[in-house]
């Protein structure tokens, strides 16, 4: 597991490099282009495991090409953890969890009652996945009732778990019209910090589930304050954890190794600037 990064100039081998960020390729390419690319970690879709082992592949063989390529999984996404029922993917989570030891579980919502009913079930999720030092994270989403990191502290905050916190996508910062003075106070939270870039003005108004699926950027090539986020983060809460997420039509249908190292150097562009 990729310690975090508490240095004050975080490099790009500190960063996540979330599922999301290339199209469905086999193991082996993900993990390679992840690899050249310089990170040290990758996040699983538990979407995508679940099919990887219907067709039968096993830990085993994801344990070979994760050595073979010197990498860790950092991240397993997600599972709805605040609805009345539990989300079915809980349960290969919980295996993945036990077999892997990543240092989150994202979740998303939305919940389902009241604010406490909804800490009541991520409070459940957390004991749970405590037994294997799991990190659960729930992620505010402007497209749904848990929309702000103020909307996701309130959910923490009664849940009282001490591996319950928040990933704070950036890009869902700026979704909500939000500034970056809306984290002051919440930065105890969060645990996560989530990278991406983007238009500042959305291009999908109408649609914001479309627009994040489309259009995030590459850090460097929107218009987010990445650098002041990075700033802030440094001076509030050293010790989070970090993961990148660039979902991005055309990264996703270009070669895997591209669009892993174009991710990469606009990475490391931005982390340059915040020194």
């Amino acid at each position: 597991m990729t310690s975090p990064a508490a240095e004050v100039m975080p490099v790009v081998a500190d960063f996540t490099f979330s599922f999301n960020c290339i199209d469905d390729v086999p193991l082996d390419v993900r993990c390679r282009a992840a690899k050249e690319a310089g990170f040290a970690e990758i996040g699983l879709s538990l979407r995508w495991m679940q099919v990887w082992l219907d067709d039968g592949h096993t830990l085993d063989e994801l344990d070979a090409t994760l050595t073979e390529y010197g990498l860790t999984v950092g991240e397993l996404e997600a599972v709805r953890v605040l609805g009345e029922e539990p989300d079915p993917r809980e349960e290969l989570a919980a295996v993945l969890a036990a077999h892997l030891r990543p240092a989150r579980l994202q979740s998303i919502g939305p919940y389902e009652g009241s604010l406490d009913d909804a800490a009541e079930r991520a409070g459940r999720v957390a004991d749970r996945f405590a037994a294997w030092g799991v990190e659960v994270v729930l992620e505010p989403l402007p497209f749904t009732n848990m929309r702000t990191p103020a909307d996701a502290a309130a959910i923490i905050e009664r849940a009282d778990r001490p591996n319950l916190s928040m990933c704070m996508d950036v890009w869902h910062l700026y979704r909500n019209d939000l500034p970056m003075s809306h984290l002051d106070g919440l930065w105890p939270y969060i645990s996560t910090v989530q990278f991406n870039d983007g238009a500042i003005r959305c291009e999908y108004p109408d649609d914001l589930r479309e627009d994040c699926l489309l259009n995030r950027r590459i850090p460097g090539e929107g218009e987010f304050d990445l650098v002041g986020l990075i700033r802030e983060r440094n001076a509030h809460r050293p010790d989070s954890t970090f993961s990148i997420e660039v979902i991005n039509r055309t990264l996703k249908s270009q070669d895997p190794m591209l669009s892993a190292r174009q991710i990469a150097e606009g990475l490391e562009r931005v982390l340059v600037a915040s020194r």
